[in-house]
């Protein structure tokens, strides 16, 4: 369909061809379809459009579903904020269609002044956004990135360092700062890749299946980068000649690898994690002369242990985050050829990856959202960056004055779907889609409402899709802070929300009202409600051991359950124990409430997180299985109880590929939602100055 020039629709300025808003300083991209449903609206301001002819002119096409239509009329009020009880852009006309209920007009383009695609922008003032040019901003694909330096004065060029389909990541300076290698994702293939700064999209070194971690030798002529999956190695590939591909290590049966470094020319430092169930990750010195490989470290802590790893400018210093139980994180230094560690600091947010500054005196890293500098010797943190996109991966150039970061979206949907063991089987429905991660869908008691967590907004949220198919935004959280986890009440009128800090709030369902649990923060977020709804169990680490706990929401009683190490944990049907998984012993256990807290086996083939409980049996979603994806076994009228209970075998109910943070069942098994990962897409940034 023809798109108008750029025009303004109430409070925002519409760029058609760029499928762009501006309102203020902040700069919205939209899907084609969105935009041009806009614009449709934007030709007659008041008319209204009925259904067949918007889905005539915006999709021409045939046998298009009247939920594509909602779903894009979704997105459109999601982006102009729009209320559609009390509309102040589209209004709903029943029956009939949707109009425009906003002015429509053309701006003076005199009162828009904007800087030109090649100018950096000075933040003089804190409060100055500073913007990648309109161009540049479409190569990158920061649809929403205007960034902000936080220091006073402080003047950085953006500029897009990659920008090809699919998912560029990990990138890697060279010694001299002059080149990057990085790891460019399509088609379910991975490519070790290198360019020069200066120069075009890069050339690939080598190919296969799932490759992550590249790392420069210590002259530049090679690159090292790990595999991932069942054929575990890494490999040493040519700068100069991509036809040579050396194996200069082989993992064991069931090992992996991460985060390769080499620091001079007969040493490698990775992270490796042992095939034992559970088992963290740690930090090994490979002498590449005798193939003799020495363990560095040993996290006694409960959580992932020490996946990510960075080589300082001078090469003698790694600098090691080591993931705990509750997204927090320590940091340690590291002398790779002494061995001689120090703790230097604990984050109570996940600090996923770090890289030194050319003098060695600082760390930058990236929280998902913004861009941080922590001084090693003050032991304090500077935000450098701030962002509503999601920046990570930070790379510090070991020469000069340059980062690159990465400009991450990892996306999901929402989809429901029938459950294909209890009722006639309908395609799956997408229920929530955006450009950003849809999260943890959770079905409210009754099956009426499907809650999830989503970030479309550039904050931390959780919606609610209603019967009618409507999304309904019900509470959120400023960032950096976010929801890492909630649920719903046993009688659907509350949520228990527990944040990113580890805090616990309770949030009305129908308002979006919430206040505060006293009380100490717990260290690892939500298991369960109770099912009377007076109290909730949450996950805590009490004496080096993440533990379940019973905390009462009236009297504020706090009261151990487990003594086992758990991963995961449900109260069961008769309200009498609780369901665990465990942190280093695969399988189902139940810990009744009223016993010593020790678990009785139920079943012995559950390696996942993500699991529930139910009166017909056990539902989880399985990688080790034959086939990946949600599996369910039955149990004798309903019981759980144990090692001897008659559980069916696992049935495999829905294929999945993958699986992003948990699955939902309905209480009458007839539905069931997942958060399905969609493949990740990413471009790299270079910021100067």
């Amino acid at each position: 369909m023809e798109t108008l020039d750029t025009l303004r629709i109430g409070d925002f300025e519409v760029e058609p061809s760029l499928n762009r808003l501006r309102k203020g300083h902040e700069v919205l991209s939209v899907e084609p379809r969105v935009m041009d449903l806009l614009m449709l609206l934007a030709e007659s301001p008041g008319q209204v459009f009925g259904r067949d002819e918007i889905l005539q002119r915006v999709w021409s096409e045939a046998n298009v579903q009247d939920d594509a239509l909602r779903r894009v009329v979704t997105l459109l009020r999601r982006v102009l904020d729009d209320d559609p009880k009390q509309p102040q852009y589209i209004e709903t006309i029943t029956r009939r269609g949707y109009r425009l209920v906003a002015p429509v007009s053309r701006p003076d383009s005199d009162l828009d002044p904007r800087p030109s695609p090649t100018e950096s922008v000075a933040a003089a003032d804190p409060r100055l956004w500073v913007g990648v040019a309109a161009g540049v901003l479409l190569v990158v694909g920061l649809s929403v990135a205007m960034v902000r330096p936080v220091q006073r004065g402080a003047q950085l060029d953006l500029r897009p360092l990659t920008s090809q389909p699919g998912d560029e990541s990990e990138p890697a300076f060279s010694a001299d700062g002059g080149s990057i290698a990085f790891i460019h994702e399509l088609d379910g293939t991975s490519a070790l890749m290198v360019k020069g700064i200066g120069d075009g999209e890069g050339r690939r070194l080598l190919q296969r299946p799932r490759l992550t971690s590249p790392a420069w030798s210590p002259d530049g002529d090679r690159v090292l980068v790990a595999t991932r999956g069942t054929d575990c190695e890494i490999l040493s590939a040519s700068v100069q000649d991509p036809s040579t591909v050396e194996s200069i290590y082989t993992c064991g049966e069931g090992e992996r690898v991460d985060t390769v470094l080499q620091p001079d020319d007969k040493t490698m430092i990775f992270s490796r994690r042992p095939a034992r169930f559970g088992a963290p990750w740690r930090v090994h010195r490979y002498d590449l002369v005798t193939q003799e490989s020495t363990q560095l470290t040993l996290p006694a802590e409960p959580g992932y242990g020490d996946v990510f790893l960075a080589l300082s400018a001078d090469r003698q210093k790694v600098a090691v985050v080591r993931q705990l139980v509750g997204d927090r994180s320590k940091l340690l230094i590291l002398d790779w050829a002494s061995g001689a560690q120090e703790v230097v600091d604990h984050f109570p947010d996940t600090i996923w990856r770090v890289s030194w500054s050319p003098d060695g005196r600082s760390l930058v890293f990236a929280d998902g959202t913004d861009l941080y500098r922590f001084g090693l010797e003050s032991h304090t943190t500077e935000r450098l960056i701030s962002s509503p996109r999601d920046l990570g991966q930070p790379s510090v150039s070991p020469v000069g004055n340059r980062v690159a970061v990465v400009d991450q979206r990892f996306l999901s949907n929402i989809v429901r779907r029938q459950n294909p063991l209890f009722d006639l089987v309908d395609e799956p429905e997408v229920v929530a889609s955006s450009t950003r991660a849809e999260l943890m869908p959770r079905f409210a008691p009754n099956g009426d409402r499907l809650a999830f967590i989503s970030g479309r907004s550039g904050r931390s949220e959780i919606w609610v899709s209603g019967a009618d198919g409507e999304l309904e935004r019900l509470f959120g959280l400023d960032r950096p802070n976010h929801i890492h986890a909630f649920l719903w009440s046993p009688a659907g009128d509350r949520m228990a929300v527990s944040d990113h800090h580890s805090r616990l709030l309770i949030v009305d369902a129908a308002t979006g009202d919430s206040e505060v649990v006293p009380g100490a923060p717990s260290s690892g977020g939500l298991l369960d409600w109770s099912a009377d709804g007076s109290s909730i169990y949450r996950l805590e680490v009490t004496d080096g051991s993440p533990e379940a706990w019973k905390v009462g929401l009236g009297d504020g009683e706090r009261r151990q359950i487990t003594r086992c190490g758990v991963r995961a944990a449900q109260e069961s049907p008769d309200g009498k124990a609780l369901y665990v998984t465990r942190r280093h012993t695969p399988g189902l256990w139940r810990v009744e409430l009223e016993g010593d807290g020790r678990p009785t086996q139920i079943l012995d083939d559950v390696v996942w997180y993500t699991w529930k409980t139910s009166d017909r049996g056990f539902y989880s979603f399985e990688s080790g299985m034959d086939q990946t994806g949600i599996y369910f076994r039955e149990s004798a009228a309903g019981a759980l109880a144990a090692a001897d209970s008659a559980v069916g075998e696992p049935v495999l109910v829905v294929p999945l590929p993958a699986l992003k943070l948990d699955f939902s069942v309905s209480k009458d098994h007839r539905w069931l939602a997942y958060a399905q990962a969609l493949p990740p897409e990413g471009d790299i940034i270079l910021i100067e100055g």
